[in-house]
């Protein structure tokens, strides 16, 4: 699921192996993972770096899981956060309603739970408005909302024609977006105007980078994120 790959995850897990390898896994579906063997580091870099989503194991030295998704709590009622656990006694899923959870994935975890959880989560972002791109001029678009802020977080308005063109290449993130289907979307079904494609193609990167989108020869473009 290629949306995904706009969004940073703070995976915790104490056990070493287990950490190495849910992260190359998570790796393999999102843009970032930060890992964390214990609740404490992991809160340092839920501060430090405000990722997507929170996805923890329970039992781990000092602050526990459900400690820690309590105290994120405090700062934000709404990033998804997935427990890990072997428990399912009623106590725990009273605790876990408390903290108002994305979802639990009862271990052991496989790939199938893993990319489930990350979709259920990237589905309530996308209900709560908070799926945006960032790009390297500081510049950022909302996908939810078609919105574009500047680096102050001032709204940039966006002509008709970049809009759709932004978010086909967003659609599209990171592989070619064909001239033919930017005809079908951005020129509606209407020849396409590639000098026009160009003048469009250099207002974007003004907002966006230059190295944001990427010419591929008589193919069309990509966006690069």
């Amino acid at each position: 699921m290629e949306s995904l790959r706009n969004l940073t995850v703070l995976y915790v897990e104490d056990d070493n192996e287990v950490r190495e390898n849910i992260t190359q896994s998570l790796s393999y579906y999102v843009k970032d993972v930060l890992s964390a063997r214990d609740g404490d580091t992991a809160f340092e870099l839920y501060e430090k770096y405000t990722p997507d989503i929170i996805i923890t194991d329970i039992d781990m030295p000092g602050m526990n899981g459900l400690e820690l998704a309590a105290r994120v709590r405090e700062y934000d009622s709404f990033i998804p956060i997935v427990i890990m656990t072997a428990y399912t006694t009623e106590e725990f899923l009273l605790d876990a309603a408390s903290l108002h959870l994305e979802r639990y994935i009862v271990k052991p975890i496989s790939l199938t739970k893993l990319k489930d959880s990350l979709i259920s989560c990237y589905q309530r972002l996308k209900e709560l408005n908070r799926v945006s791109i960032e790009f390297p001029t500081g510049y950022s678009y909302n996908i939810t909302s078609n919105t574009m802020e500047d680096d102050n977080k001032e709204i940039v308005t966006l002509q008709n024609k970049e809009k759709l063109f932004l978010d086909l290449l967003i659609k599209n993130v990171n592989v070619v977006t064909y001239y033919n289907e930017i005809e079908d979307v951005v020129w509606d079904a209407q020849e396409l105007n590639k000098g026009s494609l160009k003048a469009l193609v250099v207002k974007l990167r003004k907002k966006i980078g230059k190295e944001s989108i990427l010419n591929v020869s008589d193919m069309g473009y990509r966006l690069v994120v």
